[in-house]
């Protein structure tokens, strides 16, 4: 059972009604529920167009709830709620995605860098709506799309590592068309992008409370940082060692081989090497 809660609400078909539902917390992450007096939802569609505001409703829970019909676009709708209470006005987000259960379009490159990448932490159990417990509790947003930020932070690392090279998405992911193929160095670029968003939950678990003074039961997460710094630890070899194999063809060695009759070829079982001295190689 998660410890937080689900500040992103599931997948909403194109042209179904989005259920909105979302609250407002105070400083101790308890919901409000007494003196909400209205709401108002604004709501910017994938072409950045904004809705609103619309005026929704306030449960007896305090919750504000609006069922929005305009979904006739594919993609990310963001979501601001404003509360009206008694001390003033308060904001929250509940954002939702549209998409279009028979649309077979080809991903961008950068979706399927992203979502390589996100595999490796949604079975985190511990936020509502998988992933880390960020996911949930933050002042800002950490899920999928956000993670196609850092592929250039992810670039800038593999092309600085020696021998410098000059790489983009199109050497793990390129489009023909309009397919989306990976090539077979994808599992470089997700274990790249991987590595920039461990050090971006580090930064992020960097702050958690430590209450004193009191005999409480509380949920304990101020050893987050170690528990993903030892997750870097062992995520950092397997890169390093994969990106050295990756970089070593950019070092111009071109195809090796082994002259059978010089003194590095007395190696070879005399019979072999006799029979192939004449062709110069091995």
């Amino acid at each position: 059972m998660s410890l937080g809660y689900d500040r992103e609400k599931n997948l909403v078909s194109l042209n179904d009604t989005a259920e909105i539902s979302v609250g407002i917390y105070d400083s101790n992450d308890e919901q409000i529920t007494t003196n909400v007096l209205g709401v108002n939802f604004t709501i910017q569609k994938p072409d950045k167009t904004k809705v609103g505001p619309v005026i929704g409703t306030v449960e007896n829970d305090g919750t504000g709830t609006l069922r929005w019909n305009g979904t006739d676009e594919v993609g990310q709708y963001l979501v601001v709620a404003a509360f009206t209470t008694l001390q003033g006005r308060q904001s929250a987000r509940s954002d939702f995605e549209v998409a279009d259960p028979f649309d077979d379009a080809s991903p961008s490159p950068s979706w399927v860098i992203a979502d390589a990448a996100w595999r490796k932490l949604e079975d985190c159990f511990d936020a509502e709506d998988e992933g880390p417990w960020l996911r949930d509790m933050t002042l800002n947003y950490f899920n999928k799309d956000k993670m196609e930020a850092f592929i250039s932070e992810a670039l800038f690392d593999i092309n600085v590592q020696h021998p410098p090279t000059d790489l983009g998405e199109g050497a793990f992911v390129h489009q023909r068309g309009a397919e989306t193929y990976a090539t077979a160095d994808l599992p470089l670029i997700s274990q790249a992008v991987f590595m920039a968003v461990l050090r971006h939950l580090m930064r992020s678990y960097a702050e958690q409370p430590n209450p004193v003074g009191a005999q409480i039961a509380w949920h304990d997460r101020r050893d987050y940082l170690q528990r993903w710094q030892t997750v870097y630890a062992i995520e950092q070899e397997q890169y390093r060692r994969i990106l050295a194999l990756f970089k070593r063809r950019f070092l111009g060695l071109g195809q090796s081989r082994l002259l059978v009759s010089a003194k590095a070829g007395r190696l070879i079982p005399a019979p072999m090497r006799t029979r192939n001295v004449g062709r110069g190689f091995w």
